[in-house]
């Protein structure tokens, strides 16, 4: 699966390791893939990225942000601490923050519970007696993940967003860790493009599972890309065989982030759509996994329980005509080649058959 959503009781650092270096990353106690994102209507990739601290060395540009900042404030790594002036100072730069945050650290952390099943600590900054910037990170065995960092909006001015995670690297290069993980960047959206200021971070590459420079990424190879060019080139095909097929856009693939792990919820973003089936609630898709190259013809059925993780007020964000927004079960993967016109057959057998309306 692409969204995938784990709930361990507790971590050992190695465990975090592997599942940094799958990634992973987590989300208050809970710790998740995905590969895909919907912004509003846009849908983009989310590519994983590390930075191999062994290797790294520190851009000048960079080393004056943290000499001039490390000049004007004090500062201290230790184990992680929620308390009040921290809660004050979260919440001064929430009022800020232009996208989605959780309502507080605990929250964030925590999922609001009084335990953490992560090795957290953090790096604090001080202007004399006054908090600024907080950054949380969790230590694995060779592994450091940020997980959260704020700050005091009157000192934009200072970069204080950056330095703090640049002084998490700072941090794990001292201590002898091997690899730093800022989470995911998504090419096409800047919000997360900061993420790639400190250093040459290498990429998780979907087709391999190897770590890859990140400046090698073209954006042709960019996932959500890829399965564009795909669909269309069998929408082509399709259409040489007479079969006029709609390509859509499903904003509910991360619905296995949200409950019933177990549950093989559809978690493609683009599909084609190849018909409803001849027995109730059942739809044929067709997609492109760019983890192997495959075209797949999919049997689907509908869940019916679609408002436990979406509800109207989401799903009515988007226009039928581009967009498929009923929640969907994976049943069985009835064709899959690398060539679009053989699953294009499976599902004119289908026809065929007398299986497709």
């Amino acid at each position: 699966m692409f969204a995938i959503k784990h709930y361990p009781e507790h971590i050992k650092g190695k465990e975090l390791d592997d599942y940094l270096a799958n990634g992973w990353y987590r989300m208050g106690q809970t710790i998740f893939t995905t590969h895909f994102l919907c912004f509003g209507e846009n849908f983009y990739s989310a590519i994983w990225v590390r930075l191999d601290l062994v290797q790294h060395q520190f851009s000048k540009s960079l080393r004056k942000i943290i000499k001039r900042n490390n000049a004007r404030f004090q500062f201290h790594f230790g184990k992680a601490v929620i308390d009040l002036p921290r809660e004050a100072l979260y919440q001064k730069y929430r009022v800020t923050f232009p996208g989605m945050i959780a309502p507080s650290i605990l929250d964030s952390l925590q999922d609001g519970d009084h335990f953490n099943v992560y090795n957290t600590y953090e790096f604090t900054a001080y202007d004399g007696d006054k908090l600024v910037a907080v950054s949380y990170f969790d230590l694995g065995e060779d592994s450091i993940a940020s997980i959260l960092g704020f700050y005091d909006p009157d000192y934009k001015a200072h970069s204080l967003g950056l330095y703090t995670m640049l002084m998490e690297v700072e941090y794990g290069k001292i201590q002898g860790f091997s690899y730093f993980y800022p989470g995911y960047v998504v090419p096409g959206y800047d919000r997360f493009e900061y993420k790639l200021r400190i250093g040459p971070v290498d990429y998780l590459d979907l087709r391999s599972g190897d770590w890859l420079p990140y400046a090698s990424l073209s954006a042709e190879e960019v996932p959500i890309y890829r399965m564009r060019v795909k669909l269309e080139i069998l929408r082509q095909a399709a259409l040489k065989a007479r079969m006029n097929l709609p390509f859509n856009f499903y904003p509910l693939f991360e619905a296995n982030l949200f409950g019933y792990p177990s549950l093989p919820f559809f978690d493609y973003p683009l599909m084609v759509y190849g018909g409803e089936t001849a027995e109730e609630d059942g739809h044929y898709a067709l997609v492109f996994d760019p983890r192997n190259g495959q075209f797949q013809l999919l049997l689907c059925s509908n869940f019916d329980y679609s408002l436990f993780y979406f509800n109207d007020a989401y799903t009515s964000m988007f226009s039928s005509e581009r967009h498929f927004t009923q929640l969907i079960l994976m049943e069985q993967v009835l064709e899959s080649n690398a060539h679009p016109e053989v699953v294009l057959e499976a599902l004119l057998a289908e026809r065929v058959r007398g299986k497709v309306k």
